[in-house]
């Protein structure tokens, strides 16, 4: 293979990027890149990382050459990763980057991470990007906001981009004084160890945790309830079976159409003729009013028997 189609077909599968260095190892010398940038066939995206004219102007491409720009190991980081991995909902203007050695050179509309602590086992590939692995990141996240961290984690169980054991495992590796994010997780880890299961929904998160704040028994995920002759009226998302209390939660997602508005009523007739109690609530109840809440479910739980 020729050493010009070589380097065309590197940065075909990054993103239209390259480094000099990855044009050296292609076998296309310097001198061969300054000419064809200055003829407009290549961009300088940052010192020494270049594109190829007509590739896609994609945020894909500027993060592939922002980590491109630092010795390696480097990666997206922080928030910008979390956002890449679906761990939280919004998107930063900046790039954030992680790298062991950063040269203070300034990099316009980058984010810049130095740490040690990272090594290329830390490192994973999302679309062609460099980005930090999904239970790393979420440790790195525990240095912005707390409930960020907390949700992050949660959706990076659900949605199976790491375990409980990957996050500690990570947390133990770098665990030191004043290393970063880490005294955000460990309560959340520690917290999140006292569920038995992962909940289907955020709504069931958030609930499973007003139960522990509040001291709450923990009821029973996706209690099935029977009539006399054993055919299925419903599965509650929480019961007390020893109170006969059913708990229903109501997300605007999936409770708020007519179909399932109307079924939802006809099954909680049906439990509370078969002598059940049930309570119900939606995500402003959980969230908003969690005292109230408890002290409803602590109500029930007193006068049923």
């Amino acid at each position: 293979m020729d050493t010009d189609r070589k380097l065309a077909e590197y940065a075909a599968a990054n993103h239209g990027t390259f480094s000099i260095d990855d044009a050296l190892a292609c076998g296309v010398p310097a001198k061969t890149i300054r000419g064809r940038l200055d003829a407009g066939r290549y961009l300088r995206l940052y010192p020494g990382v270049y594109a190829v004219a007509g590739s896609v102007d994609s945020p894909q491409r500027l993060m592939s050459a922002a980590v491109k720009s630092f010795p390696l190991p480097a990666a997206i980081s922080h928030a910008t990763a979390a956002a890449l991995w679906g761990l939280t909902r919004s998107r930063t203007q900046r790039i954030e980057v992680v790298t062991t050695r950063w040269d203070r050179a300034h990099r316009p509309g980058l984010t810049v991470h130095e740490s040690l602590d990272l090594v290329p086992a830390d490192i994973d590939r999302l679309d062609g990007v460099p980005v930090t692995t999904a239970a790393r990141t979420v440790v790195d996240l525990g240095a912005s906001n707390k409930w960020i961290v907390e949700f992050a984690l949660e959706q990076g169980i659900r949605k199976g981009l790491f375990t409980l054991d990957d996050v500690e495992a990570f947390v133990r590796r770098v665990a030191r004084r004043g290393r970063r994010g880490v005294g955000v997780i460990k309560p959340l880890l520690k917290a999140r160890q006292r569920w038995d299961t992962t909940t289907e929904s955020a709504l069931e998160d958030e609930f499973r945790k007003l139960l522990v704040a509040w001291d709450l028994p923990m009821p029973k995920l996706q209690y099935e309830i029977r009539d006399e002759l054993g055919i299925l009226i419903s599965r509650a998302d929480f019961a007390y079976p020893a109170h006969r209390i059913l708990i229903e939660l109501d997300s605007e997602a999936h409770h708020m159409d007519r179909l399932t508005f109307r079924h939802d009523r006809f099954k909680q007739n049906r439990a509370v003729v078969l002598g059940w109690t049930v309570l119900r609530y939606t995500w402003w109840d959980v969230v908003e009013a969690p005292a109230r809440v408890s002290s409803e479910i602590n109500q029930a739980l007193s006068q049923v028997s």
